[in-house]
């Protein structure tokens, strides 16, 4: 298992590692966040372990496991498609299992993410696509500072119908002005 990198109250980010295959699949594979996630095929964890050797060497991806504090490993996120000279990337998360879901470890997540992306690695935007269905998120993510910027129409078929979805980003000056307390975050 690899170390900490980012340390939060109750989780921390590590780098991804092939050991974390059944858990990523176990995440891609439960109805709650293939629901949330749209993701159609099943997986497997030698698929996952494949895809976690190609994503750590993809300079355009950065891939952690969030972990409790104890060292479980619980879930995943990530920066992905990341435009250098643009300075821009997108942001998604999944929980494993249910029981974490709900408990407060996916704001901390993205609060860690966000704060690397802008703090550390110098990112002016961050973006990220979610149902309109998906009220919980839209409320967790507007939390966070993260706005709607539009709706992508009928942007996902998903069980048998199309999907609106929203484009939301938070962009580096405004994170940073919530960080000095002049925007409501």
């Amino acid at each position: 298992m690899n170390p900490p990198f980012i340390q939060g109250k109750d989780i921390f980010l590590r780098a991804a590692a092939e050991s974390d295959a059944a858990l990523f699949a176990r995440a891609y594979n439960s109805p709650g966040a293939r629901d949330a996630l749209y993701i159609a095929l099943p997986t497997s964890a030698e698929q996952q372990r494949e895809s976690i050797r190609r994503l750590v060497n993809d300079h355009t991806t950065i891939l952690f496991t969030i972990c409790l504090n104890n060292s479980e490993a619980i879930g995943l996120c990530s920066l992905v498609r990341i435009d250098w000279p643009g300075r821009m990337a997108t942001f998604y998360i999944a929980i494993a299992d249910e029981e974490q879901r709900s408990r407060g470890y996916g704001g901390q997540a993205l609060a860690l993410i966000t704060d690397y992306a802008f703090n550390t690695v110098n990112l002016n935007r961050l973006q990220l696509h979610v149902s309109v269905e998906n009220k919980r998120a839209v409320k967790a993510y507007k939390r966070q500072g993260f706005i709607i910027e539009g709706t992508l129409r009928q942007a996902m078929y998903y069980k048998g119908r199309y999907i609106d979805f929203h484009l939301m980003a938070l962009l580096k000056e405004d994170y940073q002005r919530m960080e000095k307390g002049d925007a409501p975050r």
